[in-house]
């Protein structure tokens, strides 16, 4: 150890400005400049080559039928994906299937008693301009793993149904015990607002979409316009996600034929109460019999009513009853072996299974992926083969609760983390502003191939595009250049297990734009190829940064992540956790400085090897050759740096989630707690938990720090032999 740490303190001295230089003097990141040369030559032949024309008829054929999971109809869509691989010259397709809790709806009857009669409708209906919208076989609006229930009470309009609205409720002396309340979408995951209604006494709960959110206020309706129309209704999953995502009867394990299940009466992630999403024309008659104060402002809605908290007069009846089958889902994967090195993965992946029809959701994602695919295996084909195996997945029952990707990083985990080197998810798209979030190693990365490939119909490249989102002030610095900083991950989505659990650098990029089509009946091809993404211009653009993305990882000489960016990140979230402690006035209980120096310690050894990388990016390719195996051994350190931010025992009462710098929120359910353990128990202002996380958090990063000074010393041989060949 002693060793190790001379030869840190020696390198920082020689390379105290690698980290400043080291992407102005590196024409791309993990490669020297002859293999940069080829790199740039090959990723010439990806530009322009994505189909349009092929993207749509892909969507014509996965968006043809209702699909969701544990359908004979999805397993349609699973042979269609694999065929279409198989045919463009996949080496290996791999077909894992699982068994999982997928419960359906029986029963569904909403009914105002007080002091009008209503009976809700809970139907969207078709609409002539789209062909497909009056399909049958379409789930009806339901909230998966909501309880059964027949309950009758008054109602609170609870606004978001998040923590600060109960804050607001709690301040004016505001109860729902006993009560059924109504929320309107947005702000927070919609599993998050039945489980607060349940924990503060609510026994049911009324989902709806509030035109403010996305309906009229935004825009056209359907099918004038691409925002919800009035009867239309947001399906979705209401599983506790934030406690552990995957089949709910087999936490921490596959749910493979026969696996040992945990009965209904002991799963912990099913809610409570009795929970159903309506639409606004089916919420309006019950918000405008609610009386009692008129709420804030920033509580008032799009409907023509004014909005009170309540409770009452209006009393709702509410009858849920569910089907709590176990069925099977598939997940499909192809692989194109690497020439070199075909034991590292580099994977692609998004969801199959919808909803309804998932012109938007998830399929738009999925023949953009398709795309990316087809270009990588013609060039193949024509002799260019990836140095490392490149994966395309398509994941089976994501919207019930990442439920096909869970299974799989569950069953294949230890392989995965010797194996896989990154995880690119690739999910739904539509014509918009680019986004991109993930592992903050790979920021510099990001920001670079995003400048290779241009918005469609404009004279920016994406890199452009996307920093014009931002104040010139927010951008950060990398040598000369100003790079976007990418956004955190929670969950949400198939990169879920990668990250949360096996400590898998992952990335989720893509175009968005506003909708009111999400998770219902009119999530369609005449949608999508309508509003969504007419020509799939945006698709094109997308598959071409895809190809890039995962070619460039793919042939990389050294991985091109870049520790430097994690441990800034990291400083900025410690500087918002010490605004948190002067907020609650904790900043005297606990302190955050031995985080602060296992931190500086982290950025200190970062920054070394940043400085060694860079010089092996300066050898030739024979040097290269003649180190191949040392270099093999670097990226082997770099695979698996993330993974020290792992703590085994997880998050306080979520040992699933075990990763400690990136993690959704117990009541955020998507949306991302940085630091978590420590930020979560500071918001708690529970002072053990948060020394006890505290000691935590330091200890991952010093695993990630001893890992990359396993890698500083590895790469510092390289540079030593090189310099020792060169004096021959």
């Amino acid at each position: 150890m002693l060793k190790k740490s001379f030869i840190l303190m020696t390198l920082l001295i020689l390379n105290s400005f690698a980290s400043l230089t080291f992407a102005q003097n590196s024409s791309m990141l993990g490669f020297t400049q002859a293999s940069a040369e080829k790199q740039h030559e090959l990723e010439q032949q990806i530009i322009g080559k994505p189909s349009g024309e092929r993207m749509l008829i892909y969507h014509k054929a996965m968006t043809a039928e209702p699909h969701h999971a544990g359908t004979a109809a999805n397993v349609r869509t699973a042979e269609y994906f694999a065929e279409k691989l198989r045919e463009f010259g996949f080496d290996e397709i791999e077909m894992n299937t699982y068994e999982a809790l997928l419960p359906r709806p029986i029963e569904r009857i909403v009914e105002l008693l007080e002091p009008e009669i209503f009976t809700l409708k809970l139907m969207e209906p078709a609409f002539p301009e789209d062909p497909d919208s009056g399909q049958e076989g379409v789930l009806p609006p339901f909230n998966a793993y909501s309880a059964g229930g027949d309950v009758t009470a008054q109602v609170v309009y609870v606004n978001y149904g998040i923590p600060a609205d109960y804050d607001i409720l709690d301040s004016l002396g505001i109860s729902v015990k006993g009560k059924i309340v109504i929320a309107r979408y947005g702000k927070s995951w919609r599993g998050i607002k039945p489980r607060l209604a349940g924990e503060r006494g609510a026994i049911g709960c009324l989902l709806y979409s509030d035109p403010a959110d996305d309906g009229f206020a935004k825009g056209d309706v359907l099918p004038k316009g691409k925002w919800r129309p009035g009867d239309g209704v947001q399906r979705g999953s209401v599983m506790d996600m934030p406690t552990y995502p995957g089949d709910p009867q087999t936490p921490m394990w596959p749910s493979k034929v026969g696996a040992e299940r945990i009965p209904l009466q002991e799963i912990t992630t099913l809610q409570k109460i009795p929970v159903l999403p309506i639409s606004y024309n089916d919420a309006l008659p019950i918000l405008r019999n609610i009386s009692g104060e008129t709420v804030p402002e920033s509580w008032r809605g799009g409907l023509p009513i004014t909005y009170h908290h309540g409770p009452g007069p209006a009393k709702v009846h509410m009858k849920l009853k569910f089907d709590w089958g176990v069925r099977p889902i598939v997940n499909v994967i192809g692989y194109l072996r690497g020439s070199e090195e075909p034991d590292k993965i580099i994977m692609t992946g998004g969801h199959r299974d919808a909803w309804t029809f998932g012109g938007r959701d998830p399929i738009s994602g999925a023949v953009s992926l398709l795309e990316s695919a087809r270009v990588i295996a013609d060039l193949a084909k024509k002799g260019f083969w990836p140095k490392r195996t490149i994966a395309f997945a398509s994941w089976d029952g994501e919207e019930y609760g990442l439920i096909g990707s869970t299974e799989y990083g569950e069953e294949f985990a230890e392989k995965l983390q010797g194996e896989m080197v990154v995880y690119l998810n690739r999910e739904s798209y539509t014509a918009g502003d680019f986004r991109a979030g993930g592992s903050h190693a790979l920021q510099p990365f990001i920001n670079e191939i995003t400048r290779e490939v241009w918005v469609p119909g404009d004279s920016l490249t994406i890199h452009e595009s996307w920093s014009k989102q931002f104040d010139a002030t927010k951008l950060v610095a990398q040598g000369a250049r100003k790079d976007v900083r990418l956004g955190a991950l929670g969950s949400g989505s198939d990169y879920t297990v990668f990250l949360d659990h096996l400590g898998i650098p992952a990335i989720n990029l893509g175009f968005s734009s506003g909708n009111g089509i999400y998770h219902s009946r009119y999530d369609s091809h005449w949608f999508f190829t309508t509003y969504g993404d007419p020509g799939f211009a945006f698709g094109e653009k997308q598959a071409e940064l895809v190809a890039i993305f995962l070619l460039r990882m793919a042939n990389a000489d050294v991985l091109p992540f870049t520790y430097t960016s994690t441990t800034e990140t990291i400083d900025r979230y410690l500087d918002e956790l010490d605004e948190e402690l002067k907020k609650r006035d904790l900043n005297e209980a606990i302190n955050l400085a031995t985080i602060q120096a296992a931190n500086a310690e982290l950025q200190a050894t970062a920054t070394v090897l940043d400085g060694e990388i860079r010089r092996i990016s300066q050898m030739s390719a024979a040097e290269i050759d003649r180190q191949s195996d040392p270099i093999k051994h670097l990226n082997d350190l770099l695979l698996k740096a993330e993974q020290g931010f792992l703590y085994q025992d997880g998050l306080p009462g979520r040992p699933w989630y075990r990763h400690q710098i990136y993690a959704p929120g117990f009541y955020t359910g998507y949306g991302v707690k940085t630091l978590p353990g420590v930020r979560e128990a500071i918001e708690k202002k529970d002072v053990r938990q948060a020394e006890q996380m505290t000691k935590v958090l330091a200890e991952t990063l010093d695993q990630v720090r001893q890992t990359l000074l396993d890698a500083v010393v590895k790469a510092a041989t390289i540079t030593k032999s090189r310099s020792r060949h060169t004096q021959k």
